[in-house]
């Protein structure tokens, strides 16, 4: 499993270097991009991001071991935490997942990025930001808890309303509905062991199915909305089929510059017209059924900034963009878009990570208290989630491998289409009146000595 998790970290960083070249920075990046101080130090208490280039990798140095290290420093150590080992339970798990990774004052954050020599600033588009994972945003926001002593009802969200609305435009309800959208509750007898209000602890919340349902539902979305963009269907709201095909026709053959009428009119493409709107009514249905991610609303978002390239941007603009910027580009697969996938595979290998830490951990405190039966079987939900965790990260794998090729093969299947009606129109309008009178030239041409 480290040798998997090395490599996953290391993917990253390839992924992150292969999108550009070498910067010539200024002294602030230079600074930021140095060999020497804490994650902390070079990030200015992570105002801005620490550094990947082609030399220096704090992303290796800076996210795994400073976070995993928190957190066993504070299991370990009874006498720097207001509470023990043994009663660290899940929900002081996620609320220290939630705190290093979303909360404003915390040192735990993820945040790095390349420089961007252009703007003298970070490169949004290749910004990986806990800040900015929709993963973690919904883990976080989905627990409610009622009664609360400072009347907090979402106790693992940062009680702020910057905190509590960066993401919020990014969901079609309240972060915190998607228990009901996902069916994430976990019925025992009269109670949900993943309620705050049934179970203030939640330790028998199964957390590896818990998470990558959310984990799932966010891929499964970001990816209905990828697929349905390279047959430029945006959203589902004004869908019209006549303009969604002039504007494809446009996108991948920028000679079809006319109207839908025009088009089907001078141009012999009737067949592959009807192709194309059918599979583009095919993908407007597929986004009718995104489940949490508001679509429409990230479309806008995106409409509106024009996503420039020259201008940092946060929260709901980063993720608008990274799903939608397409639309100007000419191009579904962007940088920003591939950051946005590995930035929600990062934090959610994290979280696995924390929730792996604590039961190994934890186990020391029950082989104590309990029955060695009991200490193996909760020794086994490390291997569950582990193993939810890399099925995941496989079908992610594979999800956008799909995309690639499906981004690469859609419009030139299109173009072949094309180009059969053409030689279709051209068999049956030109060529047929010719054929007759090449037929008789041959027979007339033909060597009368020759046997038949």
């Amino acid at each position: 499993m480290k040798i998997y998790r090395n490599l996953v970290v290391v993917l990253l960083f390839v992924m992150i270097m292969s999108f550009g070249v070498v910067f010539s920075w200024g002294p602030w990046q230079k600074d930021a991009c140095n060999n020497e101080g804490s994650c902390k130090d070079v990030s200015n208490n992570f105002t801005v991001p620490y550094c990947v280039n082609s030399s220096v990798d704090r992303a290796l140095d800076c996210i795994f071991p400073s976070l995993t290290n928190n957190l066993s420093s504070i299991m370990e150590s009874s006498k720097n935490s207001a509470i023990s080992l043994g009663d660290f339970g899940m929900r002081n798990v996620i609320s220290q997942y939630c705190k290093d990774l979303l909360w404003n004052w915390n040192s735990g954050r993820i945040y790095y990025a390349k420089p961007n020599s252009e703007t003298d600033s970070w490169d949004w588009q290749q910004t990986f930001d806990s800040h900015q994972s929709i993963f973690v945003y919904a883990l976080c926001s989905s627990f409610k808890a009622e009664d609360t002593e400072d009347g907090d009802d979402m106790p693992f969200i940062e009680d702020s309303d910057y905190s509590k609305n960066f993401l919020s435009t990014v969901f079609i309800d309240d972060a915190e509905k998607i228990v009901e959208t996902l069916k994430l509750k976990q019925k025992s007898w009269w109670k949900n062991l993943c309620d705050l209000n049934d179970d203030y602890n939640i330790n028998d919340c199964d957390m590896s199915i818990y998470a990558t349902e959310i984990y799932s539902a966010i891929m499964s979305d970001i990816f209905k909305i990828k697929y349905a963009q390279v047959l430029n269907v945006d959203t589902t709201e004004d869908f019209n089929s006549e303009d969604n095909v002039v504007q494809f026709m446009s996108w991948y053959f920028n000679y079809f510059k006319k109207d839908f009428n025009e088009l089907n009119a001078d141009y012999p493409y009737k067949q592959t017209i009807g192709v194309l709107q059918s599979n583009q009514k095919f993908y407007k249905r597929v986004l009718d059924t995104v489940k949490i991610i508001n679509n429409s609303e990230l479309a806008n978002i995106a409409l509106e900034s024009r996503c420039p390239k020259n201008i940092n941007m946060a929260g709901s603009d980063v993720i608008a963009c990274a799903l939608h910027a397409s639309q100007w580009v000419w191009s579904t697969i962007t940088p920003s878009f591939v950051t946005l996938i590995y930035n929600e595979i990062l934090n959610y290998r994290v979280f696995e990570e924390y929730i792996s830490k604590w039961i190994e951990k934890r186990s020391i405190v029950l082989e104590k208290q309990v029955d060695e039966k009991d200490v193996k079987r909760f020794l086994s939900k490390s291997l569950d989630i582990q193993w939810y965790v890399e099925l995941q990260l496989e079908a992610t794998k594979y999800a956008l491998n799909w995309l690639i090729d499906f981004n690469m093969t859609y419009p030139f299947h299109i173009w072949l289409l094309l180009y059969q009606e053409i030689m279709m129109d051209f068999r049956d309008k030109h060529l047929s009146p010719i054929i007759t009178l090449f037929y008789s030239l041959s027979e007339k041409l033909q060597n009368v000595q020759l046997p038949n």
